[in-house]
């Protein structure tokens, strides 16, 4: 591990009413490696990764970033701090998909956009609105929307489960680059293949 952790969550906790969608749990994330949450459906991960984007206030405990970030939510950070493959892929429908990407990268303006959409199997789909492709077309894209900006840290839920086994390891592989590159990835996922490439599993539930 390179350093000290990018984010520290200590004993965070979340209930729904009677439901509890999240029991107590702590982890650290460290540049250079990418972690992957494992666990029965219900135990937690997406919540785990709302939680640590700063979607979602937990009822116990503490998200706390290093080093300290400006006064104000994980999920309000500029995109160079915090990139994310919501389960829900929301990319910007009226934008071209390499323009998804050269939204999210406009703010470093180093981003080698074309390269992740090779790197994806996009390329040929470039000019293309989100609406004119596939569910597993989109999630790439969503893929590389989160690394197109250099994100410190990557958070993504099931980054793989719209794709097939050629594909999901393009998208493997390019989350295993941005962690080898220094960003910390947590990743939720159920995908033998995902908890193969990781550094480290931390099992939910």
């Amino acid at each position: 591990m390179n350093g000290g952790p990018i984010l520290t969550v200590s004993g965070v906790r979340k209930d729904y009413g009677r439901t509890t969608a999240l029991a107590p749990v702590s982890l650290e994330l460290y540049p250079g490696e990418l972690v992957v949450l494992t666990g029965p459906s219900g135990s937690g991960k997406s919540t785990l990764l709302m939680i640590a984007g700063g979607w979602e206030t937990p009822d116990d405990g503490e998200v706390k970033p290093h080093p300290p970030l400006p006064d104000v939510r994980m999920a309000e950070q500029p995109w160079e701090h915090l990139g994310v493959v919501p389960q829900s892929i929301s990319l910007l429908d009226e934008l071209t998909i390499e323009d998804n990407l050269a939204f999210a990268a406009r703010r470093t303006g180093d981003a080698d956009v074309a390269g992740l959409l090779a790197a994806l199997d996009l390329t040929h789909l470039a000019g293309r609105l989100p609406g004119e492709t596939s569910r597993g077309e989109q999630q790439r894209a969503a893929v590389g929307r989160a690394l197109a900006a250099g994100a410190s840290l990557v958070l993504a839920d099931e980054p793989t489960s719209h794709q097939d086994r050629r594909r999901g390891a393009l998208v493997l592989d390019v989350l295993r680059a941005a962690a080898d590159r220094g960003a910390s990835v947590l990743i939720a996922s159920h995908d033998p293949v995902a908890i193969g490439r990781a550094d480290r599993e931390i099992t939910l539930g």
